[in-house]
């Protein structure tokens, strides 16, 4: 069976236009297929920022140690949406956040497999929700927070939240199911794969497919082969100077260009110019 294979991991600095510090440490290689890496930020300048983030298949972890992030769903947040430490599960829709300068916080990346093998639970319970870490936190997990906690440097709160990181996922094998299998054959395929076909190779029905993913994962494989796709325009688009959005387009698996609009609308929160205009211009365009 297919092992599920991580999303891309984010820029190696703060985003554009935000005075904070970046630090990060990258998975083994051996588990990369259960989180991608373990990030500090501390941002230095007290000012508003703000940040839109599309939506992925990262479901991360953030352990705060400063003021929390004002973070909504599909909206602009407000006051009433600002959350310390939480988990944040799957979704369609980008993600807003908003900070006052003073944000401080670790945050670790998983892959849907990591996330369920981690902390012991069915994805569709995070799907389209934070939940606060206290919710979801074992006895071991406050321990290892309170730890961070003490410490006064990066280095050592990173160095010391991969070690435990990497432990905890080592001390029982990640239990693959049929819908790891699929996934990863979604993500190898760049999200092109036929569901029909992959229900075909496992021996489901589709039916039995779309709940069975959707509880392991956090969203139907349809919907997160839409997200895969999507990241593949994304990742290209980063790296490009000039863009032929309708060729990218065609290139990435999308029927035409307007296709691809719709996508960006719904997991960017703005159209393909606006979103490159936010990542050139960070806080100062994030809307």
């Amino acid at each position: 069976m297919a092992t599920s294979q991580a999303p891309t991991p984010p820029p190696n600095s703060a985003p554009s236009g935000i005075n904070a510090g970046f630090w990060r440490r990258t998975a083994p290689a051996s588990l990369c297929n259960l989180f991608t890496d373990i990030v500090g930020y501390e941002e230095r300048q007290p000012r508003t920022n703000r940040q839109v983030e599309t939506a992925s298949l990262t479901i991360p972890l953030i352990l705060s140690f400063g003021d929390p992030f004002e973070i909504a769903l599909g909206q602009r947040p407000t006051a009433e949406n600002a959350l310390p430490s939480f988990l944040a599960g799957l979704s369609r829709s980008p993600v807003y956040i908003q900070s006052n300068g003073r944000a401080k916080c670790l945050q670790i990346n998983f892959t849907p497999l990591g996330a369920r093998h981690f902390f012991r639970f069915p994805m569709d319970l995070l799907t389209d929700r934070m939940l606060p870490f206290a919710d979801v936190a074992e006895a071991d997990l406050s321990e290892f927070v309170r730890q961070l906690e003490d410490m006064t440097g990066w280095e050592a709160r990173l160095d010391h939240a991969l070690a435990f990181v990497t432990q905890r996922l080592l001390q029982d094998a990640a239990r693959l199911t049929p819908a790891d299998h699929v996934l990863a054959r979604l993500i190898q395929t760049g999200g092109r794969a036929s569901v029909r076909t992959l229900a075909m190779e496992i021996g489901w029905s589709r039916k039995h497919l779309a709940e069975k993913f959707r509880k392991d994962i956090g969203l139907r494989p349809k919907m997160a082969a839409r997200v895969i796709r999507f990241g593949q325009v994304l990742k290209q688009a980063q790296n490009s100077h000039e863009i032929d959005w309708a060729g990218l387009a065609i290139d990435c698996g999308y029927a035409d260009q307007a296709h691809l609009i719709r996508d960006f609308a719904e997991f960017s929160g703005s159209s393909p110019e606006a979103w490159r205009t936010r990542l050139r211009n960070g806080s100062a365009g994030a809307w």
